[in-house]
């Protein structure tokens, strides 16, 4: 039997306890086997599964409609960002009140952190751990790195004429776009922290610089940054894939992925060790590394992590190959986080 680490234990014995009628079978999806029966059952008797986590609800809501349309399991989603929701966790780990099953956060710094104060606790090997990129997990699978958004341009359509559409980084640097340029905080998180170190590291030293003279508006967070690109405050944004949400509810919106390349980030999480359901936590680790939970994430426009998994292909948008995406380590992230940050403030005066 495989070793599935000390949760193991805990799920057999609860599957014992299971009557015949009750036992499920392997959950098995087009073809491929995603957990053993013996996880099936036990996720399915504790009948819920608890999430905190960063992605967008719209886009988090249609992953998780398709895990419960292949578990019967309905999940509940807190969505916050990750600097609201680090200490949030971490206050409610302390207090003995953590409701969560699972935790991810845009930061993988932030996320070593709750691996070390042992709230991502519960290691878990999953079904094609070794074939995980090591980037791209913990070696003990105390976290995963499931989703993987891109940063884009977005475009108001309303206000942009497709004769004026930016198709290059750079295009962002033209004074016609003075003042009319939104872009959340580095600070926000990874979702904003990557593509500004993307900027400075692979398109121009002084990318940083020559923005800041556009006057471009600052956001605390991403959606804020969306929603005011929809409603004509700005007409280009830097931005993320999760506009493709707004571009399906109708907004005069439209992203441009730029031929010098587009840079990733992480979305890493992993099951609590107080989760209160936590073979449920198992199922949903097992199906999102499973190809058919990297096909789901996919439709959002981002990358799984199952290295199996086809580049995503929302809306008729051709993405590059995963290995095209520009990323850095975790290690090199946790070494120029705090002095880029800094200089980002230094550089638009925040």
């Amino acid at each position: 039997m495989q070793n599935r680490t000390i949760w193991a234990i805990v799920f057999a014995m609860a599957a014992l306890l299971l009557s015949t009628s009750s036992r499920a079978q392997d959950l098995v999806v087009g073809g491929e086997t995603i957990a053993d029966a013996a996880t099936v059952a036990a996720a399915r008797a504790e009948g819920k599964l608890v999430l905190y986590g960063t992605y967008p609800s719209d886009a988090m809501t249609s992953i998780l409609a398709a895990f419960k349309a292949d578990t019967g399991i309905a999940p509940d989603y807190l969505r916050l960002t990750s600097q609201i929701l680090f200490p949030r966790v971490t206050s409610e780990f302390a207090a003995h009140r953590l409701a969560a099953d699972y935790v991810d956060l845009t930061d993988p710094t932030l996320v070593g952190q709750l691996a070390d104060q042992k709230i991502l606790g519960a290691p878990l090997k999953v079904p094609g751990f070794a074939a995980i990129p090591e980037a791209l997990r913990d070696p003990e699978g105390r976290w995963y790195t499931l989703i993987r958004p891109v940063g884009v341009i977005g475009v108001n359509t309303a206000l942009v004429s497709a004769a004026d559409m930016p198709k290059h980084w750079t295009d962002l640097l033209d004074p016609k776009w003075q003042g009319q340029i939104g872009m959340p905080s580095i600070e926000t998180g990874g979702s904003a922290f990557i593509p500004f170190l993307f900027l400075k590291q692979k398109i121009a030293a002084d990318f940083w610089t020559r923005l800041a003279k556009q006057s471009p508006r600052t956001y605390p967070a991403a959606a804020p940054t969306e929603q005011d690109l929809v409603r004509g405050e700005t007409s280009l944004i830097i931005g993320s894939t999760s506009l493709l949400n707004q571009i399906r509810n109708g907004g005069p919106v439209s992203i441009v992925l730029p031929p010098e390349g587009i840079p990733g980030f992480p979305i890493s999480g992993g099951i609590t060790s107080s989760a209160p359901h936590p073979h449920a936590a198992i199922l949903f680790m097992d199906w999102m590394t499973s190809r058919r939970g990297a096909a789901a994430v996919g439709e959002t426009g981002a990358y799984g992590i199952n290295p199996q998994a086809a580049a995503p292909h929302p809306s008729g948008i051709l993405f590059p190959p995963a290995d095209e995406v520009w990323n850095i380590s975790p290690a090199e992230w946790a070494s120029v986080r705090k002095s880029d940050i800094d200089e980002w403030r230094k550089d638009f005066g925040k």
